[in-house]
This record gives C-alpha cells, sequence and structure tokens, in this order.
C-alpha cells in the first residue's frame, strides 16, 4: 500500500487516523503543572489568610486498599477545577482550612477507618500569586496543573493525584521482605 496514493482506500483512512492521534496527544499533553510550598498548617489556620471561606472539593482514591485517603483543593473565585474521569469527589462549598481539617476527621470516622494521618497542606501558585491550597494524606501526590486557553473566560486547573501507597509490580507493604522472599 502507499500511504501518499491512498491507493486501495486505507492510505486515506491511515492518513486521518494518524492526524486524529495526533490532535489527541496534542490535547492532553497542553498544561503546566503549577508550583507549590509546603505551609505550616497550625500556622496558616490561625492567620487570616486560613480563616478565608474558599471553594473547596474533596477528593478520595479507589481501588483495592480497605482504607481510602481524602484530599481536598480550596481554591479562589473565578478558578475551575477539573478532576478528570472517575474520581470519587465531593463539592463541599466554601469552607475555610479549620473546617476542612475538621470534615476530614468526620469522613474517617464515618467510614470507621482504623487510621488517617494529618493533612499536608500546600499552597499552589500560579505565577507569583497563591490559587489555592491542598491539604492531603501523606500517602498522596497531588498535583495542579493549569490548562487555561486564550478563550477561556477563567483560570481553569486540572487537579490530579497519585496512590503513593502502591508500587509499580505489587504493594510491597505486603510482602514478607523487601524483596519479596
Amino acid at each position: 500500500m502507499n500511504l501518499a496514493t491512498g491507493k486501495n482506500g486505507t492510505g486515506s483512512a491511515t492518513i486521518v487516523l494518524i492526524v486524529v492521534l495526533a490532535l489527541a496527544v496534542s490535547a492532553c499533553a497542553s498544561g503546566t503543572i503549577l508550583k507549590w510550598n509546603q505551609v505550616d498548617s497550625a500556622a496558616l489556620m490561625n492567620s487570616e489568610r486560613g480563616g478565608k471561606k474558599m471553594n473547596t472539593i474533596r477528593f478520595e482514591t479507589f481501588g483495592p486498599d480497605a482504607e481510602q485517603l481524602f484530599g481536598y483543593f480550596l481554591y479562589k473565585d473565578g478558578v475551575e477545577v477539573i478532576t478528570g474521569g472517575g474520581i470519587p469527589q465531593a463539592n463541599l462549598g466554601k469552607l475555610t482550612l479549620r473546617e476542612v481539617i475538621d470534615d476530614h476527621a468526620r469522613a474517617i470516622r464515618a467510614k470507621q477507618y482504623l487510621s488517617g494521618s494529618n493533612l499536608i497542606v500546600r499552597e499552589v501558585l500560579r505565577g507569583e500569586y497563591v490559587v489555592g491550597f491542598t491539604a492531603s494524606d501523606i500517602n498522596m501526590e497531588v498535583n495542579i496543573w493549569d490548562i487555561t486557553t486564550e478563550k477561556d473566560a477563567k483560570v481553569v486547573l486540572r487537579l490530579v493525584y497519585r496512590d503513593l501507597r502502591k508500587k509499580d509490580g505489587g504493594d510491597m507493604r505486603r510482602d514478607r521482605s523487601p524483596g519479596g522472599r
């Protein structure tokens, strides 16, 4: 088959498929990961900044672990947050950081989990400005991507996270030794 001439009709279909795949990959690859700084949550809660109510979503891990992990993203007005398909989440309205910490304790009690770490709080920066805060379990890696385009009327951010309890090749916590022997 000759892709340049498109003989037998399959060459044209192949070229169209390649173009569609290239566009899909480029659409997914756009965005910039935002920088963050870990903050002292106790000091922040007692400050004016920590007492402000912000839009808040709670998200959680899913999968085979008996106990799921919770994370939160508090963000300013004028920001749209996209979490992607399948991430269990709840829109909690406007909460302060203290209210988020209280909600975390309630969520753990409601699920009757035996454990749960203190939340790690990080301020998320877009350029020089703080656009929000993540508050998550120590076993979660949370990243915020700026996916705003020129046609967007407001800032659009994508929240992604990873459950750090899972290792490539299986969950090492369940092995008897680090070598799995």
